[in-house]
């Protein structure tokens, strides 16, 4: 029986966050035992415009994946963040080699606004019944975040195929911050959740 895929990605640092946690998120998650018949892939994404337009299409191609978790830090977030939408914007923002995008659409002829068909405010609400710091946003931002989770849902919707972004918080271990094992923890049944939601549509 064919296994279905998830492709989970987190992003390597940039300027202002020498250690990015999403990346260190991604691997983290792969790693674990996979939900019966789904394989997880992990790829961390230099945090660079260039860099994600080039490598995006690659990884559509190669592992084909029915469903996409993206992962990404917000570091002024205090809660971790289910992104219900990307949108059709890039910032004039440098990346981690002083990049900045070529233009301020992502997709020159795209919609405006792309939204993710997995049940956001449904996860978002499980999600706080198990202890966890969690909201549902529209707002993805206008840097790299933005920029992965709009090509994403781009391919998405060609291929009849889900796609997801998280932002997390930067994690730290002194008393009353927000702790990796919780963050593991938030996206394991995130990871859960959003593969039974796709399951159920087949």
């Amino acid at each position: 029986m064919k296994r279905s895929r998830v492709l989970i990605t987190g992003f390597g640092p940039f300027p202002g966050v020498p250690e990015n946690p999403s990346g260190w998120l991604a691997e983290t998650l792969a790693a674990r035992t996979p939900p019966e018949g789904w394989e997880l892939r992990a790829q961390v994404l230099p945090t660079e415009w260039d860099a994600v337009t080039t490598l995006t299409p690659h990884l559509y191609a190669t592992v084909q994946p029915d469903v996409m978790i993206h992962f990404g830090v917000n570091a002024r977030a205090r809660t971790v963040r289910l992104e219900q939408s990307a949108h059709n914007r890039a910032a004039c923002q440098a990346d981690a080699r002083g990049m900045v995008p070529s233009a301020n659409a992502i997709s020159p002829q795209g919609q405006h606004r792309l939204d993710t068909r997995l049940p956001v405010k449904a996860l978002a609400a499980h999600l706080r019944t198990q202890g966890h710091a969690v909201r549902a946003s529209r707002s993805c931002g206008r840097y790299l975040c933005n920029f992965l989770y709009y090509r994403s849902l781009e391919w998405a919707a060609r291929q009849d195929r889900d796609a997801l972004f998280v932002h997390v918080p930067m994690t730290r271990t002194s008393d009353g911050d927000f702790q990796t094992a919780a963050l593991l923890s938030a996206a394991q049944e995130t990871l859960r959740f959003v593969v039974e939601a796709q399951a159920a549509r087949r």
